[in-house]
């Protein structure tokens, strides 16, 4: 989930922790777990990166006390520095002189030595307080620092264990300072930072390279490679770098042949390592692009691309609906076949037609997350600002539910009851269709992340994700339906009851039946990094063959082969429970209607508590924009 969590956080405004600050269920939390395994982890391969630094001139030896800026050891530009982190907490500081424009390299090497220590690397501005670049195991537990020095004086590098909680007489390092030198590796051709000079590459076939950030532009090192591929191939593009046993976080983008239109993205598919697939409809060169996830100021590291011809799935070729839309997460269908998303970063809605330009439905959510229309025909808009919002057919917003602190997906039943996901306290709750909870299920035992993107089944239980699982609620608890290998975000049933799961940082959409049994892994490949799918409608509002998804990364909305669509959606939201005539009767005095059905009424019209004419004017309203209906 690691890259479009990353991305939701940045767009909606979180603050994220620093990338090497560990959070509980993030990755970094993962690698600080490893800390209490053997150190035999040690022992793997520990590949160097070809980047090489000036030749060693002189060995300097620290002396205590350095532990702070005031009394910092002196090192020198192709220095080693050699030191004891002793006894626990110890920090030892050096200052070294640098000029503007030098890329340097901050090095450790403790491994080597069979020191235990697990060294944590600080570099300090000349002021001695502000932190302009942080490490932690780079090369195993060793720690490495590249920077490129943006104003010349004197700075910084503090070293100690992390956490400042180890350190013994045994905890020795070697500490070496230099420039670092960016040289073309394996069988890039640099300069290749242009689709104009990429290195030609053939599909079957793999290239080695290296990433390194030989200038101050903020975006790295970026290497291109060209290869022509056919219509009708899908392709997929694999990089190895983390598995070669570095702390690394690469990412690959393809383009078309025009060298700007990026056609799919993708970072951490494979733990720290991409891998997308795509399937090309027109044949010509197209352009994939190897870069650094960190910028300009990461560290240098090798690389594997392997390019192969796949199997493509069912939904290929993808189609565009529409593009530009910012970053398009939720999405609902009206009833007329129009679809609805939420941009996240632009705090709006979007209407996208079947014919016809884009616009925007409604403004002012702030950070819209799940949709999904209700008994009235509103649109029912979680936001993360706790609200759930309620968008009338002519884009007026309205606060809707307002007791759940951060309400994440959501999805209305057939009797026109709202079910909601609430991220804060891992809950799933039970609204009646005016908006007053019900019941509230626990979702903490169910694991991962969840319960998140929220679906109703064929039979109205709901589904939801924990992250890689999906589990369903029978009779009060919860059961699990499938596990997966991938993140699952907001997923659809068609009427046969499968499941249609978009995994984002795998890149592709899943099929499964409704025992969780794999049907079409991958079902469709061309998504870049598809978050939520939903089935479309025709003109009545009826349910069809075709399903949607939201890219968010590319800003658009795709369309799924609908050739390898087998069935149609299930129908969701609201189903009217009752007829015209026999709702007529009930306003009339007739015994006809259930006080949970006048209530329903109530929600569906005017809200004022009791069943009336204006209940029964909406209620009609509403049976115009159903499927099938002739009120």
């Amino acid at each position: 989930m690691r890259i479009s969590i990353l991305v939701l956080l940045a767009v909606v405004g979180a603050t994220p922790a620093m990338a090497q600050t560990p959070t509980a269920g993030s990755w970094p939390d993962a690698v600080q777990r490893l800390r209490t395994a053997p150190k035999a982890r040690l022992a793997r391969p520990r590949p160097r990166s070809a980047t090489t630094a000036a030749t060693l001139a002189t060995i300097v030896d620290e002396r205590e006390p350095n532990d702070s800026v005031r009394t910092a050891d002196s090192i020198a530009l192709g220095d080693q520095a050699r030191g004891v982190v002793d006894p626990a907490g110890d920090v030892d500081t050096w200052f070294v002189d640098l000029t503007a424009g030098q890329f340097i390299s901050v090095d450790v090497d403790a491994a080597d030595l069979g020191s235990p220590l697990d060294a944590t690397l600080v570099l300090l501005a000349p002021d001695g307080r502000t932190v302009v670049a942080f490490n932690d195991d780079f090369d195993g537990f060793d720690s490495r620092i590249s920077y490129h020095v943006p104003t010349s004086g004197r700075y910084y590098v503090m070293i100690s264990s992390f956490g400042r909680i180890g350190g013994s007489p045994q905890a020795r390092y070697l500490l070496n300072v230099g420039l670092v030198t960016c040289t073309a590796v394996g069988t890039e051709q640099e300069p290749d930072d242009t689709p104009g000079n990429a290195t030609p590459i053939a599909i079957g076939d793999s290239g080695t390279g290296h990433l390194c950030a030989h200038d101050a532009n903020p975006v790295g090192d970026v290497d291109y490679w060209a290869f022509t591929g056919q219509a009708g191939t899908t392709i997929e593009l694999q990089v190895d770098a983390a598995k070669l046993g570095l702390l690394v976080d690469p990412f690959v983008a393809l383009f078309a042949s025009d060298g700007t239109t990026r056609l799919a993205f993708n970072d951490d598919a494979d733990g720290s390592d991409p891998r997308l697939q795509f399937s090309i409809v027109t044949t010509g060169t197209y352009y994939a692009a190897v870069s650094d996830a960190v910028g300009n100021n990461g560290n240098p590291f090798p690389y594997t691309l392997r390019i192969r011809a796949i199997v493509p799935g069912p939904g290929d070729p993808i189609t565009l609906r529409a593009e530009n839309l910012g970053f398009p997460l939720g999405l609902a269908v009206g009833s007329t076949g129009d679809l609805f998303v939420g941009d996240v970063g632009g705090n709006r809605l979007l209407r996208v037609p079947a014919q016809g330009p884009v616009t925007t439905f409604a403004t002012g959510i702030p950070s819209p997350l799940g949709l999904a229309f209700d008994a009235s025909g509103q649109l029912l808009v979680a936001s993360r600002d706790g609200t759930v919002y309620r968008v009338t057919p002519q884009g007026q917003t309205t606060r809707f539910i307002t007791d759940a602190a951060f309400p994440f997906w959501i999805a209305v039943a057939s009797d026109g009851r709202i079910w909601l996901t609430n991220v804060l306290d891992r809950s799933l709750r039970r609204y009646s269709a005016a908006g007053r909870l019900e019941a509230q299920f626990d979702g903490i035992p169910i694991g991962g992340s969840g319960p998140g993107p929220l679906a109703l089944g064929p039979s109205g239980e709901p589904y939801v994700s924990n992250g890689t699982e999906i589990w369903k609620l029978v009779d009060g608890q919860f059961q699990r339906v499938l596990t997966n290998g991938v993140v699952i975000w907001g997923f659809a049933f068609d009427v046969a009851g499968n499941i249609y799961v978009p995994a984002p940082t795998a890149g592709r959409i899943q099929l499964f039946d409704r025992t969780g049994a794999v049907l079409a892994d991958p079902f469709a490949v061309g998504p870049d990094a598809p978050q939520a799918v939903a089935f479309g409608r025709d003109a009545t509002g009826t349910t069809v063959a075709r399903l949607f998804a939201t890219d968010p990364l590319a800003g658009r909305v795709i369309e799924m082969n609908p050739a390898g669509v087998a069935h149609p959606g299930l129908p969701v939201g609201f189903t009217a429970p009752f007829t015209p005539e026999a709702a007529a009767a009930g306003l009339l005095g007739g015994d006809g209607l259930s006080a949970a059905d006048r209530q329903l009424l109530d929600a569906i019209g005017n809200h004022n508590g009791r069943f009336d004419v204006g209940d029964f004017q909406a209620y009609l309203r509403t049976l115009n924009g159903l499927p099938g209906s002739t009120p």
